[in-house]
């Protein structure tokens, strides 16, 4: 009943904060006002009005107050939409929490991929009272999307960057192993690995290139992580391992 009443609620929620003019929309807001039941923003990160790099999985984190005294228990909701009111979560199904009638603080940590093409992403966070059809008071935080090329090991600003720049060109090939990506790229003698989504360290790619110097023929190894420090470590210590075992 509870997803029944979400996939209800959230088309009407956003249409309405669509309608707000960009030029005067602040960073944070909540949309619109409701009776028996309110979230506010206690703390965010990124801040809103922070940029977010395209491309590049950032954790957005968010601590709400809310207050509930219309029903015994509702659910605090968070989509991620682009400037065009496109779901950034198709296919997935809305992060929900549970939370109890009263007032409390709630702390949300999600992980989105920042897409390509968009001038700005928004984040809602809406608490929706058990057994309601439609809910209002939706707490929006926005995000300019920045497009300025990071330097980086790999030669490519984000993981999504070079995923799309290696499958534009013909050169390279590409094939599946075990849910791995593995790209070819023999006019520089590398290949590049990327994880399977279900993996600790997704998204992230290595780049292995051949090289052969005074200490003879190798394999150089950099890493662009976007996930956890810890699943970043082992990623690279991973790959670092296996190519001391093909020497």
């Amino acid at each position: 009943m509870g997803f029944r009443v979400l996939l209800v609620v959230f088309p009407a929620v956003f249409a309405a904060s669509a309608g707000v003019a960009d030029a005067v929309m602040p960073w944070s807001f909540v949309n619109g006002s409701a009776k028996g039941y309110s979230i506010q923003l206690a703390s965010a990160s990124p801040v809103p009005g922070a940029k977010v790099n395209a491309g590049q999985s950032v954790e957005f984190k968010v601590t709400v107050s809310y207050q509930l005294s219309i029903a015994d228990k509702g659910s605090i909701v968070v989509a991620l939409e682009d400037a065009n009111n496109q779901t950034l979560s198709r296919g997935k199904a809305q992060p929900s929490h549970v939370v109890k009638r009263g007032k409390g603080t709630f702390t949300i940590a999600e992980r989105f991929v920042v897409p390509i093409g968009s001038k700005e992403v928004r984040l809602f966070v809406s608490l929706v009272p058990q057994g309601l059809e439609h809910a209002d008071g939706a707490l929006v935080l926005r995000f300019p999307v920045s497009y300025e090329a990071k330097a980086t090991s790999i030669g490519y600003p984000s993981v999504a960057v070079a995923l799309a720049d290696l499958q534009s060109k013909p050169e390279v090939k590409f094939h599946e192993d075990h849910g791995w990506t593995i790209a070819l790229d023999p006019n520089h003698y590398a290949y590049w690995t990327f994880p399977p989504a279900d993996h600790p360290a997704y998204p992230s790619v290595v780049k292995r290139t051949a090289v052969n110097d005074a200490a003879g023929v190798g394999m150089r190894t950099e890493v662009l992580c976007e996930s956890t420090q810890s699943a970043c470590d082992k990623l690279e210590k991973d790959f670092n391992e296996m190519n001391e075992r093909s020497k």
